[in-house]
């Protein structure tokens, strides 16, 4: 279950990646952000290092792992809704 404090580290751990990234981008490609606290800590080669070393160094949890790259993440079927509400994906349901 995640906490509402734990929410809120990713919020602001994503809304302060997403401002980042441009600036990161170029010299950190394919790389994953270990972030808290809207700062990245470290970067790593793997998610799973970044993760292991997540849990190390915070106990509390409150961080989370951004993988650099340029396009976003897919989240099916809302990421296919334009700015209308009209689904593009073609896997959406017949009337």
């Amino acid at each position: 279950m995640v906490t509402a404090q734990k929410r809120s580290a990713l919020e602001e751990n994503y809304r302060a990646f997403v401002r980042l990234l441009p600036e990161l981008l170029p010299d950190h490609a394919g790389e994953y952000a270990l972030m808290r606290d809207g700062r990245v800590v470290q970067y790593f080669t793997s998610p799973r290092g970044a993760l292991l070393a997540g849990r190390e160094r915070f106990a509390d949890d409150l961080f989370s792992v951004q993988e650099m790259r340029q396009s976003q993440a897919d989240f099916g079927w809302f990421s296919h809704v334009d700015k209308n509400g009209s689904g593009t994906n073609s896997l959406t349901a017949a009337p």
